[in-house]
């Protein structure tokens, strides 16, 4: 999962694409993906969704995530096949009585819900595996007016996602080899159990910061006005793109209008 909110490096048609044509992208998948909740209309989103990160050579990098993310959608889907009532039974978890009815309804509006987490999470995904970070932090602020304390604090926290794994890692194995048992079939105790991994990972995280804050005085952090060593220039697939997207979203918001995509 660390790895899902990482910039790989390619040369692919996605990775050449501006960051400000990505952010739209992801916004209209946001968009499309609030707007309807049919579930074919939702997996058809989901599709687009993985055909870009399969364009951009990043799919393969998504499958330990998207294995994650696959039970959680498997979650929602149980959850509202279980207590959506509407719709026509097709089997009664109880044998024999009227007890927890699966309807048809209940399934497609699980599917649905399914279909919507993974696309909306996917597409970020995508964002952030396909453009490196200083383009973002530039478009955030250059192009979209965003604080630069803000942009950096956002941007910060996900490069140490990937390091704070990494370290979970490694002092959960050092302290099993120390002999303390992590596992265990009782959620209290082991809760209880990662209190000497969660005290180390404190005392590293406060490290990184105090390191993090003294390489940013250094290098003269808020002292004067900034600039910036490459201004990235939207091209003509950018701008076709953007259209492309302005132009699905309205027929979106208009498909919404008239009633389609809804159930």
């Amino acid at each position: 999962m660390a790895a899902a909110v990482e910039y790989i490096h390619g040369n692919s048609p996605v990775h050449r694409l501006n960051a400000m044509s990505k952010i739209f992208w992801s916004l209209f998948v946001l968009a499309a993906g609030l707007l309807f909740n049919d579930y074919r209309y939702l997996l058809a989103l989901l599709l687009s969704v993985l055909f870009v990160a399969a364009l951009g050579g990043v799919l393969k990098n998504f499958l330990p995530a998207c294995a994650g993310l696959s039970i959680f959608a498997l979650i929602l889907l149980i959850i509202q096949a279980l207590f959506y009532d509407q719709g026509q039974a097709l089997f009664h978890l109880v044998p024999g009585t009227n007890y927890l009815p699966v309807t048809d309804q209940g399934l497609l509006t699980g599917l649905a819900m399914a279909a919507r987490m993974l696309a909306l999470v996917l597409s970020f995904m995508v964002f952030l595996a396909t453009t490196r970070t200083q383009d973002i932090v530039l478009t955030l602020v250059e192009k979209l007016k965003i604080p630069y304390d803000y942009a950096f604090t956002f941007l910060t926290a996900l490069r140490f996602i990937p390091t704070f794994f990494g370290e979970v890692r490694q002092v959960s194995e050092a302290q099993q080899a120390r002999g303390h048992a992590l596992e265990g079939l009782n959620p209290f105790k082991k809760i209880m159990s990662y209190a000497p991994v969660g005290v180390p990972l404190v005392l590293l995280s406060l490290n990184k910061a105090e390191n993090l804050a003294m390489a940013m005085e250094t290098r003269g952090y808020g002292g004067g006005r900034r600039t910036y060593l490459r201004d990235p220039r939207l091209g003509v697939a950018d701008y076709c793109l953007t259209g492309l997207m302005a132009l699905l979203l309205a027929i979106s918001v208009y498909a919404r209008v008239k009633g389609y995509g809804v159930v």
